[in-house]
C-alpha cells in the first residue's frame, strides 16, 4: 500500500444523500482491482478521522472515484457528502482489500452482484469492467426507492442496451410499480431463490458477490446456500466485522518482546523533523501489536480495530504472529509480509515490525 495526495476534480450529486467524489490523480497514480477500496483521512473539527471507501470506479477510467452516502451518526460521511466540495486535497492510503472481481470467470459465465445501498459501489466498479458479451451479469439490489437508487440513471442505461439484467427491491412503504423487475418491500428467501433460478442459467457454476448492510448480506448468502451454491463461488465483502475468534490457536503464555522499528516527529529549531526510532516492547500472551505498541507510546494510526479497514499495517521482517482476520488484505500483500497490528498476536520471541 502507498500514500497519496489527490486534488478534487469533480464532485456528482447521485441522490440526495450520496456524491461521488471523482480524484485528480495525474501526479500520483494508484495500481488497484476492481471491488477494491482506499482509506481516507481528514481533520474534521480537530479530529483526525479515518474512514473506508470502496473505489466505484475502474482502472482504467481517467478519475479514480468513491461513492459516499450519508450514514446515520457517520462523522466523515455526513460531512464529505455536506462538504466535499470544499475539500482541496485528500489524504489516501490503499488499495485494500482481497474482494476482487476474477476476471476469467467474467470472462467464462455469467456474474451475479447482490447489493444493498451504498454497497453498489465496489459492485458497480466490478459491472463496469466486465467485457463479456457473452454473458449478461445480474444485479439484484435492494434500495428505500428509484430515486435513493445509487447510480440509478446508468444502471437503467445498462439496462436499456441490453448489457445488464437487473431486479429491484424498493423498501419504501409507499412505493408501488408494475414492473417486472420491481418487487416492493423487502426481499424474502423464496422471492430471491425464485429470482435467481429464472434469471440465472447455470446456478452452481455461476460466481455470486455481495456487498451492502450485514443483515442484508446474511439474507443473500442464505437464499444462495439454500440452492445449494458452492461455498467456494460465494465472495462477500464485510465493513463491519465481527471480533475474531481468538480461542483457536496456541500460546504457551509467555510474554514476547518485539522489536519496533517508527518514526517520530519532533521540532528542531522551530521546524518537525522525522526520526526513525526503534524500540523495544512487552506484548502480553493474547494481546494484539497494535495494543502493546499504544500502550508504550508509539503513535499508531488505526480505525476499526476488525482487521477490515487496513489502516493499522505494518510490515514484518522476521518471527511468527497468528493474524485471524487480514480482510483488507490481498494475498500478495500478505505474502510480502504486510500485516494487520490490529489482528497480529506474536508467537515467538524474534518478531520485529517496521512502520510504515
Amino acid at each position: 500500500m502507498k500514500k497519496y495526495t489527490w486534488r478534487t476534480h469533480k464532485i456528482v450529486k447521485e441522490t440526495e444523500d450520496t456524491v461521488t467524489i471523482y480524484f485528480d490523480a495525474t501526479a500520483q497514480k494508484m495500481t488497484y482491482l476492481p471491488g477494491q477500496y482506499l482509506n481516507i483521512r481528514l481533520n474534521i473539527n480537530g479530529e483526525l478521522l479515518i474512514r473506508s471507501y470502496s473505489l466505484s470506479s475502474i482502472p482504467s477510467d481517467s478519475y479514480p472515484a468513491i461513492t459516499v452516502k450519508r450514514v446515520g451518526g457517520g462523522k466523515m460521511s455526513s460531512y464529505i457528502v455536506d462538504y466535499a466540495a470544499n475539500i482541496e486535497t485528500w489524504d489516501i492510503t490503499g488499495p485494500f482489500g482481497n474482494f476482487i472481481l476474477d476476471q476469467k470467470i467474467a470472462d467464462q459465465q455469467q456474474v451475479v452482484l447482490l447489493a444493498g445501498g451504498s454497497g453498489i459501489s465496489p459492485l458497480f466498479s466490478m459491472l463496469k469492467s466486465i467485457d463479456s458479451t457473452k454473458y449478461t451479469p445480474l444485479l439484484i439490489y435492494s434500495s428505500k426507492s428509484p430515486e435513493e437508487t445509487i447510480f440509478g440513471n446508468l444502471l437503467t442505461s445498462l439496462e436499456a442496451e441490453r448489457t445488464l439484467d437487473i431486479c429491484y427491491s424498493f423498501t419504501a412503504p409507499e412505493f408501488v410499480s408494475t414492473k417486472m423487475n420491481h418487487i416492493p418491500g423487502r426481499f424474502s428467501l423464496l422471492v430471491l431463490r425464485s429470482v435467481i433460478k429464472r434469471l440465472v442459467a447455470a446456478i452452481n457454476d455461476t460466481h455470486y458477490y455481495i456487498c451492502g448492510p450485514v443483515a442484508l448480506m446474511d439474507l443473500y448468502r442464505d437464499a444462495l446456500i439454500g440452492l445449494k451454491i458452492p461455498e467456494e463461488n460465494i465472495h462477500m465483502e464485510y465493513f463491519n466485522a465481527t471480533s475474531a475468534d481468538l480461542a483457536n490457536f496456541e500460546t504457551d503464555g509467555n510474554t514476547n518482546e518485539v522489536i519496533v522499528t517508527h518514526y517520530e516527529d519532533s521540532y528542531v529549531d522551530d521546524e518537525i523533523q522525522t526520526f526513525e526510532c526503534t524500540s523495544l516492547i512487552e506484548v502480553k500472551p493474547r494481546q494484539p501489536l497494535l495494543e502493546a505498541m499504544k500502550t508504550h507510546g508509539i503513535n499508531v494510526a488505526s480505525s476499526c480495530n476488525n482487521g477490515t479497514c487496513g489502516t493499522c499495517w505494518a510490515v514484518k521482517t522476521t518471527g511468527t504472529i497468528h493474524m485471524p482476520r487480514h480482510d483488507a488484505l490481498p494475498p500478495q500483500d500478505i505474502a510480502a509480509g504486510i500485516v494487520l497490528l490490529c489482528q497480529s498476536y506474536p508467537l515467538t520471541g524474534d518478531v520485529c515490525v517496521t512502520l510504515q
